[in-house]
């Protein structure tokens, strides 16, 4: 009973403070219908800022409409305050490129009228964007400027925002114990202030950074004090990072249940208030929880949405967007300093033609009237062209930027119209391809990894059952994505049909690329497109296998000893070849406990590591018969951790597949 009363007054007091900002955002709407001119622009900011927990596309709206309003009026201070809102909405949807410009083009309208506030403000909103793209040296940057104003000021609230933020940075380079000294100086400063914004960061990031010193009950206590702050204040961001904090700390303290159902609260928050760094972050742990309770099912499904969020907030073509933005907002500054040099060179020469004048005249006092007047003339005429050009320049760059805002609109349109497209090319494969993995459960144990580049993948995995003994065939077609997927279709049809005549391996092959000539018209030579291929036959007593390949290896263990059986180094189809072409079949005595492998070569073609350099067949044979002796349901893990290590933030080259069978 009483449980329900707290549930029912917690709902209430959730519906009040949805109403009572409702009615906020419904009496600012009114005003603004009621305000004309200049004192709209403030309106329309705190538009802005309202709509960004409910509605991104309409906060970026206000803020379009606050800039077009200040720039008319010349209000260089309320053009930048607009622009620093605008890049805030988008950063929030992901969009890191748009962001990080209108907050450099906030900097300069600051920079122009020497508005040290809105200046610090531009670069702590830069230094966030780097920290979201994980580039934290950069971000280091951005803060150190932004604490140098803000205590150049002397103003706290911005030295305790600029703390917690430095605190921040250092926690993600490991250094704790200036991550502690920042943190504790924001915390100091924000109880201080009583600014609960203030409070609430430095306690959620305080709790961060005991958790990775693994000091859960410190964590769990700094945490805490920040979710009742943000409460308090209504602050959903703030309450959906503790959330996910709380969700941390009880991973760290192996209590799963308990961390999932904190993180999955934050996830909901976190959609709920469109801020995709938490989603992605809520993804990732998401995921290693999972792992942990060996459901790997939902462990795979979160992995995936934390890879599209993550490739959202970290792209290298974002990263390098950003880059050539701060150098373009350089070269805006050194083209500034550039124009005024050249004006004062102009004046400084005409004023020396005009004292030659002056000497070289009789009547003094009538030549420099003379002079003041052409001068005063020329001045005012070269300032009217300066200012001429500036305008034009300025309409070119709004009518530029309008037009790549309506190719981005178009161009995103057009990608999730091809990326819905292709997930549902993918649910036809899946059908079209089916895994009848059913025909494994009579041996120990299997697992097939299958990681495909573009969703819809190039590689496959095909089984059969034919007079008792079990076929297996694992291949690779050329290139990736939608045009792969559709060979390895034909090649599922290629091998039901081939393998109802024949059960030997080497026939299978020789079968399979007389077709995929045939049906790709290789002979007419036009096409390449080939496939590499492993089949293996296992005899209905399990103690025989006979195994033929085009490319595609066989990777055998057994009595620990680790074996590696070549294909021939010719594919199925691809006119570099010859036409007719034969392959060897290799008879081999297998026993219980031995387990095969068979994979594509996405896996050691992969680049990353250290140096940027591929993953290597070598690496890739130690690998398997490293894993050999784990249990076989847990080896796919163990591949998908070592690859996503390996990667890290590069793009996956290929399809990948593997597929081991104990026997």
């Amino acid at each position: 009973m009483i449980k329900n009363i707290i549930l029912y007054i917690s709902l209430m007091l959730l519906l009040a403070h949805a109403l009572r900002a409702q009615d906020e955002l419904g009496e600012l709407v009114k005003k603004l219908e009621a305000t004309k001119g200049v004192a709209r622009i403030d309106i329309l900011n705190k538009l802005s800022e309202k709509y960004r927990e409910k509605d991104l596309e309409k906060s970026i709206s206000y803020a379009d409409e606050a800039i077009a309003l200040a720039e008319k009026n010349n209000k260089l201070d309320k053009v930048a305050i607009s622009q620093i809102n605008k890049g805030v909405a988008y950063r929030s949807k992901g969009d890191s490129k748009p962001a990080l410009e209108y907050f450099l083009k906030a900097l300069v309208s600051a920079e122009k009228i020497g508005d040290l506030n809105i200046q610090a403000d531009a670069l702590h909103k830069i230094g966030v964007t780097y920290l979201f793209q994980k580039d934290f040296y950069a971000a280091l940057k951005f803060a150190q400027k932004e604490e140098i104003i803000w205590k150049q000021i002397n103003d706290d609230a911005g030295i305790a925002a600029a703390a917690n933020f430095l605190g921040l940075i250092y926690t993600n380079l490991k250094n704790y114990d200036l991550a502690r000294e920042s943190l504790e100086e924001a915390l100091k400063i924000g109880r201080k202030t009583a600014d609960n914004e203030l409070i609430y960061k430095p306690l959620t990031n305080l709790g961060d950074l005991y958790i990775r010193l693994g000091d859960v009950p410190k964590a769990i206590d700094y945490i805490s004090q920040g979710l009742k702050v943000s409460e308090e204040s209504g602050n959903q961001f703030g309450i959906a990072t503790s959330l996910l904090n709380l969700g941390k700390a009880y991973q760290l303290k192996k209590n799963n249940g308990t961390a999932i159902e904190y993180v999955k609260k934050s996830l909901e928050k976190s959609i709920e208030i469109q801020a995709l760094s938490l989603m992605r972050n809520a993804y990732e742990v998401l995921t290693a929880l999972y792992e942990q309770t060996n459901d790997y099912q939902k462990s795979l499904f979160f992995h995936k949405l934390y890879k599209e969020a993550e490739d959202s907030l970290i792209n290298r073509n974002v990263r390098q967007s950003m880059n050539e933005m701060e150098l373009k907002y350089d070269a805006q500054k050194k083209e500034q300093e550039n124009a005024a040099l050249r004006i004062e060179k102009e004046l400084f020469d005409k004023e020396r033609n005009l004292n030659f004048a002056i000497i070289a005249g009789t009547s003094l006092v009538a030549l420099l009237s003379l002079i003041a007047t052409v001068l005063y003339s020329r001045q005012s005429r070269l300032k009217q062209r300066v200012n001429t050009q500036l305008v034009g320049i300025n309409q070119e760059i709004t009518q530029k930027s309008n037009e790549i805002e309506k190719q981005k609109d178009i161009i995103e349109q057009i990608n999730k119209n091809l990326v819905s497209s292709i997930n549902y090319a993918k649910n036809i494969q899946d059908v079209l391809l089916p895994q009848q993995t059913n025909l494994l459960n009579s041996f120990s144990g299997y697992f097939i990894y299958n990681a495909p580049r573009d969703i819809v993948s190039g590689d496959f995995n095909w089984f059969a059952e034919i007079d008792g003994q079990t076929v297996i065939a694992v291949g690779d077609c050329t290139g990736h994505g939608v045009p792969a997927a559709l060979i390895t279709v034909l090649c599922h049809s290629f091998l039901h049909e081939i393998s109802t005549h024949t059960t030997s391996p080497s026939k299978i092959l020789e079968s399979m690329n007389e077709k995929v000539m045939a049906q790709l018209h290789h002979k007419e030579g036009l096409s390449n497109d080939g496939v590499e291929v492993a089949i293996c036959i296992i005899s209905a007593d399990k103690t025989q296998l006979i195994y033929a390949g085009a490319k595609t290896p066989l990777y055998l263990v057994q009595n620990q000893n680790f074996k590696h059986i070549k294909g021939n180094h010719f594919p199925i189809g691809d006119t570099h070849y010859s036409a007719q072409r034969s392959y060897s079949e290799h008879i081999l005595s297998i026993q219980k406990g031995d387990t095969i492998y068979l994979a594509s070569d996405g896996y050691q073609d992969q680049f990353g590591g250290e140096h940027d350099r591929k993953f290597m067949v070598k690496n890739f044979r130690n690998l398997l018969e490293k894993i050999s002796q784990e249990n076989v349901n847990n080896q796919a893990n163990i591949l998908k951790n070592t690859m996503l290590k390996w990667k890290g933030n590069h793009k996956q080259t290929d399809d990948i597949i593997v597929f081991g069978l104990q026997i």
